[in-house]
């Protein structure tokens, strides 16, 4: 569990050099502080103060560490903040967390929104910024009118596309396939 504040996470969030250190770090094998910061051009004297708020907040793992002489060499990765989800959904039931759950959990829910919202930005600010018509970064905005049993469809109709998604590629065995994030929120 984060040992930090929502404030705490957030100014994490918008911190550039957080955002650097989160993208090289995305290899399961972990990266060393001085791998770290040849990567990010982060200079070593300012990379350890926030490789350890990074720590607490929960935004990076030691995969490995090694003894060298007297000293312990710490790997860290960030590989697990992009694992798979798998939505619940059939026509009973989707995937809900309830209101005392978010209560209990309201701070992880929090950062876990921010961490999401930080990755959509990047790569957002990635697409905006790259030579090519590749259209990687997405972002769809609308506003309906639904009782309660259309929202509790619409949910449901969401949720069964994204967990058929692999299933049902119209090119499955294509060689050029990438690695893509939905978010959806409502509210």
């Amino acid at each position: 569990m984060s040992k930090v504040t929502v404030d705490q996470f957030a100014k994490l969030m918008v911190d550039d050099k957080v955002g650097k250190i989160l993208k090289a770090t995305k290899a399961e094998e972990g990266l060393t502080p001085k791998q770290i910061s040849k990567a990010t051009k982060i200079p070593n004297n300012q990379l350890y103060y926030t490789l350890n708020k990074m720590m607490d907040a929960d935004l990076l793992k030691i995969v490995k560490q090694e003894k060298i002489k007297n000293l312990t060499e710490n790997y860290y990765s960030s590989l697990f903040l992009n694992q798979k989800t798998k939505y619940i959904a059939d026509d009973d039931n989707v995937l809900n967390f309830s209101d005392d759950w978010i209560k209990e959990h309201a701070e992880q829910t929090l950062q876990l929104v921010m961490l999401q919202h930080h990755e959509f930005i990047s790569a957002l600010r990635e697409t905006i910024n790259s030579e090519t018509d590749e259209d990687n970064t997405t972002s769809a905005h609308g506003e309906i009118d639904l009782s309660p049993e259309g929202e509790k469809k619409v949910m449901t109709d969401l949720f069964k596309v994204l967990n058929n998604a692999e299933k049902n590629d119209p090119n499955p065995d294509s060689k050029n396939k990438r690695h893509v994030k939905i978010q959806l929120e409502k509210w």
